[in-house]
């Protein structure tokens, strides 16, 4: 059985990018796009799973008439969604991104009204909600590395804490463990 390569939190993949003793002390842009391409591909697919598991989530609070939380996970999804590219991004025209955008929209308010009509919460193993603490961290971070956007920061660190309180609540305390990346804490 191979071990599998830790992913790097966007602060720490900066720190061995440019601050390790290998790291070149300057990079041309292409260079350092090509350095950075790897690790944001697994970011992108830790943000999908979460994207998903966020809509899982909601759906869960739907069928549970735990209404609160629902409008405040469809705007992190839907801000996720751009931030991230998932809407295409610099790659496609605008109408071709507000398309992708309003599938992620209809995904999400149709995964929570076919919850709240049936009763029945979908369920999340615990390898998708430890990606999905996994992916609001690294969203959290990516968030405050751009100055302008720490509330969202912020946000996204309260919906982390919420979830982890919540799921740790319901795990049974000889099983689960505090899931760790990076030597943080999840």
């Amino acid at each position: 059985m191979s071990k599998s390569n830790p992913i790097l939190y966007p602060r720490a993949a900066m720190d061995q990018w440019l601050g390790g003793g290998s790291a070149k002390s300057s990079y041309t842009l292409d260079e350092y796009l090509k350095l950075i391409e790897p690790t944001y591909q697994v970011y992108e697919k830790y943000i999908r799973k979460c994207v998903a598991g966020l809509t899982t989530v909601a759906a869960q609070r739907a069928a549970l008439h735990q209404e609160e939380d629902i409008p405040k996970l469809r705007k992190i999804i839907l801000e996720m969604v751009p931030f991230w590219g998932l809407d295409g991004g610099a790659d496609v025209d605008k109408e071709t991104a507000r398309r992708m955008e309003q599938q992620y929209r209809e995904s999400f308010d149709q995964a929570v009204a076919a919850a709240r009509q049936s009763g029945e919460a979908p369920w999340l193993s615990d390898s998708t909600r430890k990606d999905i603490l996994i992916a609001l961290e690294i969203h959290r971070q990516e968030l405050e590395n751009d100055g302008a956007l720490d509330d969202w920061a912020e946000e996204c660190a309260a919906l982390k804490g919420q979830l982890r309180s919540e799921w740790q609540m319901r795990a049974d305390s000889s099983q689960q463990t505090a899931p760790q990346m990076n030597g943080m804490s999840l």
